[in-house]
């Protein structure tokens, strides 16, 4: 009996002891930076920095080549500038992040570490987070300005041109963020400004200073992307069309983003619509096949209101067609526009976008079958 019970008094001081041991190690590892994921044992290197300790796998460390970027735990608010001289965003200061090369790390292992002691101190250099990043956004910004753009105006009823120089466009556009996928914005006001005085009296009579605007914005944002740029308008040509082409139909001018509708014979009214970006709206002659008061798109997770079909999109496997400006439902069973209220600019996935206080009046004067005619 005196022997159970001194063996297990030995058993519970030997549990006890190696619980402390693992608690300890735990909270030993949180308070010296080590990666909460890898603990420092004899498949691991602890990598000393001024500022850390990095842990690091030796299977994850076979598997590297080149260079290890590790980030340092300074936090540098970047503050970016524009420079319109230059056409390019600039910085003052960007956080550091360590650069370790890999080759010279692993002699490194291979001299000095041994099964007891599994740390060193690297060398390293430093390089700036965000460059590259950088690098990518002021390259797509010059390609903003490769050329100039040329707005498209009227003298009457001739046809004229004027050419909006780099250095006009450089000192209009507005970067709004440093995201390499985020085109910077036009400055309305300064791009007026520019433009009006070089204007002759006939050319003001026909200008039409948010169409120009509006396309020059989509130039820019085009060219940005590495996209093909649209015309660039200065006039509101109106409809391409006359009424002829039948009894009731629509025309959809992608160059103005505005919707004619015409019916028996004449103009009855026109519209602001948005269309497509990534995507972009086909241009060709369509009717209408289908028609429903409220349509959801699977794709985008979002509902369209007064839907019209016009066309069958087979390599993305879903309908292309006329609806109210898309919106999705929050939590609270708000309607939310992803993208902002967006009509006027092309921002759908191929579809034609209408104003909601537009879209029930052309659903219910469309007709399934009815003609819609959509140009450049």
């Amino acid at each position: 009996m005196k022997f159970k019970f001194l063996l297990l008094a030995f058993f519970l001081i030997t549990l006890s002891s190696y619980s402390s041991y693992h608690v300890f190690s735990a909270f030993e590892s949180k308070d010296s930076f080590v990666s909460p994921e890898l603990t420092a044992d004899s498949d691991t290197i602890t990598l000393i920095l001024p500022d850390q300790q990095y842990v690091i796998s030796e299977r994850d460390l076979d598997n590297l080549n080149g260079k290890l970027i590790i980030p340092t735990r300074e936090n540098v608010v970047t503050n970016f500038r524009y420079n319109q001289s230059s056409g390019q965003l600039e910085t003052d200061m960007l956080p550091q992040d360590y650069v370790i090369d890999v080759s010279l790390l692993r002699k490194y292992i291979g001299n000095y570490l041994t099964t007891q002691n599994r740390s060193l101190k690297p060398s390293f250099t430093y390089q700036a987070r965000d460059q590259s990043a950088l690098s990518e956004y002021n390259t797509k910004l010059a390609n903003i300005f490769s050329s100039p753009l040329t707005l498209i105006l009227k003298d009457g009823s001739v046809q004229s041109e004027l050419s909006i120089d780099p250095s006009i466009i450089r000192s209009v556009i507005v970067p709004t963020s440093s995201e390499t996928n985020i085109p910077p914005e036009v400055d309305r006001a300064k791009f007026l400004s520019h433009i009006l005085p070089k204007l002759s009296l006939k050319q003001k009579k026909f200008f039409n200073s948010e169409i120009a605007f509006q396309s020059t914005r989509r130039a820019v944002h085009s060219r940005f992307l590495g996209e093909e740029a649209p015309l660039v308008l200065g006039v509101d040509d109106g409809p391409s069309s006359k009424g002829e082409l039948a009894n009731k139909y629509l025309e959809v001018d992608l160059s103005q983003q505005k919707m004619y509708f015409f019916i028996d014979g004449g103009l009855y009214k026109e519209y602001r619509v948005s269309t497509g970006s990534e995507y972009p709206t086909p241009v060709g002659e369509f009717h209408i096949l289908n028609k429903a008061p409220k349509a959801f798109s699977s794709i985008y997770n979002v509902w369209m209101p007064y839907w019209m079909g016009f066309k069958y999109a087979g390599d993305v496997g879903a309908y292309l067609g006329l609806h109210e400006i898309a919106y999705a439902v929050n939590e609270k069973g708000k309607h939310v526009y992803n993208h902002g209220y967006y009509i006027g600019d092309m921002m759908t996935g191929g579809c034609v976008a209408m104003e909601p206080k537009d879209s029930r009046e052309i659903y219910n004067l469309s007709d399934v079958g009815m003609l819609v005619r959509i140009v450049k």
